[in-house]
C-alpha cells in the first residue's frame, strides 16, 4: 500500500473511532445525568466546569489507552487478537443492553430534577467531572476495550495526536451541548420522546460492528 492509501487507512480508522465514541457519548450514563441536572436547576455556568473536567477524563483514558496500544499491540499479535475479540465482544454486549433499553423503555418524568449536593463551587464541579470521567466503567471499559479493537497497530504519530483532539473536541461539544440543551424545557422533552429510538439505532449499530470485527481481521 502507498502513502496516500495508508493515510486514507488512517483517515477511515479515525472516522470509524469517531463514530463509535459518537454512540458512547450519545447513550445516557452518569455525565448525562449530572449535566441535565444542573442545566435544569439553572446552573449552566457550574456545569461547564463539569464539561472541562469530563472531558479531562476522556483525555486521559484515550492517552493510556493510546500508551498501552503503542507498546504492546504491536509486538504481540497474539495478545492484538485477543483485544480485538474482547472490544468486539464488549460492542455486541453494550449494543445488546442498548437495544433492551429501547425495548423496555420507562419514561422519565420532564420536569426540574433536583440537584442532590446543593451549589458547586467552580473548582469542586471541575473534580466532580474528573472523577466521574476517570470513573465511570462505560468509559474505562470503552477505552480499554473496545478502542483498542479498533485503533490500528504500529499508527504513526500524528494519528495519535488526532485521535486525542478529535476525543477532546467531541467530548467537549457533546457536554457542553446537554448543558445547552437541557437547560430549556422544552428540548430537554421533545429529546426524551426520541430517546428509545437513538439507543434501539446506537444498539444495533453496536452489535452489527461488533459481529464484523469478530468476523473480519
Amino acid at each position: 500500500m502507498n502513502r496516500r492509501g495508508r493515510t486514507m487507512a488512517y483517515i477511515s480508522s479515525l472516522l470509524l473511532i469517531a463514530g463509535i465514541y459518537l454512540m458512547v457519548l450519545a447513550s445516557p450514563g452518569p455525565n448525562f445525568f449530572i449535566l441535565s441536572q444542573m442545566a435544569l436547576n439553572g446552573r449552566q455556568k457550574e456545569a461547564r466546569y463539569v464539561v472541562l473536567g469530563l472531558t479531562t477524563g476522556s483525555i486521559f483514558w484515550v492517552v493510556v489507552a493510546l500508551a498501552g496500544v503503542a507498546a504492546l499491540l504491536a509486538r504481540h499479535p497474539l495478545l492484538a487478537s485477543v483485544v480485538r475479540l474482547t472490544g468486539a465482544a464488549y460492542l455486541g454486549w453494550y449494543g445488546a443492553r442498548l437495544l433492551w433499553s429501547a425495548i423496555r423503555h420507562a419514561p422519565k418524568p420532564v420536569g426540574p430534577v433536583q440537584a442532590a449536593n446543593g451549589t458547586y463551587a467552580r473548582a469542586a464541579a471541575y473534580r466532580t467531572g474528573l472523577l466521574t470521567g476517570v470513573t465511570n466503567p462505560k468509559g474505562a471499559a470503552f477505552w480499554t476495550s473496545a478502542f483498542a479493537a479498533l485503533f490500528p497497530a504500529n499508527a504513526p504519530t500524528w494519528f495519535c495526536l488526532a485521535t486525542v483532539v478529535t476525543v477532546a473536541v467531541m467530548s467537549l461539544a457533546w457536554h457542553l451541548g446537554i448543558t445547552a440543551v437541557f437547560g430549556t424545557a422544552a428540548l430537554r422533552s421533545r429529546y426524551l420522546r426520541i430517546e428509545r429510538a437513538v439507543n434501539g439505532l446506537a444498539g444495533g449499530a453496536l452489535v452489527v460492528l461488533g459481529i464484523q470485527r469478530m468476523v473480519l481481521r
